[in-house]
């Protein structure tokens, strides 16, 4: 009870102090509003308008990996989206120097920001002008959210656009630059493969215009004609080249199987190549485009005024109770 009355009493007293003092305390709160708000007008704060765009990146970076694998794989899905370690990537990109230099150079922001070519930290200033209006985060969900603030909300819009744009457009020259590299080398092999079997062919020609074309088959029939005592010459010369050359037959007819099944496996892999050489698919699911915005984001003038008035009204407080102690003390 006793407690409650002294929260009461010092209501009361807190009340009568604003009463009391209710004229100047209402003058100066007044006046900090006004301040406010004039000074948070464009003509001391530029304006700046805020546009968005959020994004998934794609988790596939082969459209080959989705085409071609073994059933006993699993191929990623092109329509899969939202994986973490994908979007971290994808950060790195949107963060990096070179996205900021092309969006820089494609809307000379340099003199946007009205920043003189004169100045010698021109691209250090529009560098850090960029980085400063810009925003790049991760949602909850592993999308990719751009932010940009301009002081034209056209600008606004078109530069979070275009960063979007641009993020898919450096990953694709880093894949397809990838993609040619694995393009040759595969094609290489290929080729040699190729050459390869086209030199066992010829050394199997070679061996049979000497008699010998199917070792196997021959040796069956020869068996046969032994067995029922009809040899001649020409069997004779046929069993002396089977003995001569059967062996290097028997030896090259397994090598152009084998190398007949890893030229297959290398033809799929020039395929895949040839896919990944000529992709042209995006590597981002756009969830949003950013939009022309049509009121400002920055400053906010009402927040600007209720702070101003509340601090006012508080530093007001303070230092009439400081003026109303010094002068009691000095009377006493």
């Amino acid at each position: 009870m006793e407690s409650k009355n002294t929260y009461n009493f010092e209501f009361i007293a807190v009340l009568a102090f604003i009463l009391k003092w209710k004229k100047q305390l209402a003058i100066i709160t007044i006046s900090a509003a006004v301040v406010a708000y004039i000074g948070s007008g464009p003509m001391f704060i530029t304006p700046k308008y805020k546009s968005g765009c959020i994004f998934y990146p794609t988790t596939v970076n082969t459209v080959s990996a989705y085409l071609f694998y073994n059933t006993k794989d699993r191929g990623r899905d092109l329509l899969e989206f939202g994986d973490e370690e994908i979007a971290e990537q994808y950060l790195q990109i949107l963060n990096s120097g070179e996205l900021a230099g092309r969006i820089i150079n494609r809307y000379n922001l340099a003199d946007h920001y009205k920043v003189p070519a004169s100045n010698p930290q021109q691209m250090d200033i529009v560098y850090k002008k960029f980085s400063k209006n810009t925003t790049i985060s991760r949602t909850n969900y592993n999308a990719i959210e751009i932010t940009v603030l301009d002081e034209n909300p056209q600008m606004a819009a078109d530069l979070a656009n275009a960063i979007m744009g641009m993020v898919d457009t450096i990953r694709t020259e880093v894949q397809r630059k990838v993609a040619v590299q694995a393009y040759q080398i595969v094609e290489k092999a290929y080729n040699d493969k190729l050459n390869r079997m086209d030199s066992i062919k010829t050394l199997l020609r070679e061996i049979a215009s000497k008699g010998v074309y199917n070792s196997v088959e021959q040796s069956k029939g020869l068996s046969e004609v032994v067995g029922k005592g009809q040899q001649n010459s020409f069997t004779n010369q046929e069993r002396k080249a089977l003995g001569e050359y059967n062996g290097e037959y028997i030896m090259l007819e397994e090598l152009l199987k084998y190398e007949a099944e890893n030229l297959a496996d290398l033809s799929t892999r020039f395929e895949q190549a040839k896919v990944d050489v000529a992709r042209k698919m995006s590597n981002i699911f756009v969830i949003s485009q950013a939009y022309v915005p049509q009121t400002k984001a920055f400053p906010i003038r009402s927040i600007i005024v209720v702070l101003a008035a509340i601090g006012a009204f508080l530093t007001a407080c303070i230092t009439i109770v400081i003026l109303e102690k010094y002068s009691n003390f000095k009377s006493e």
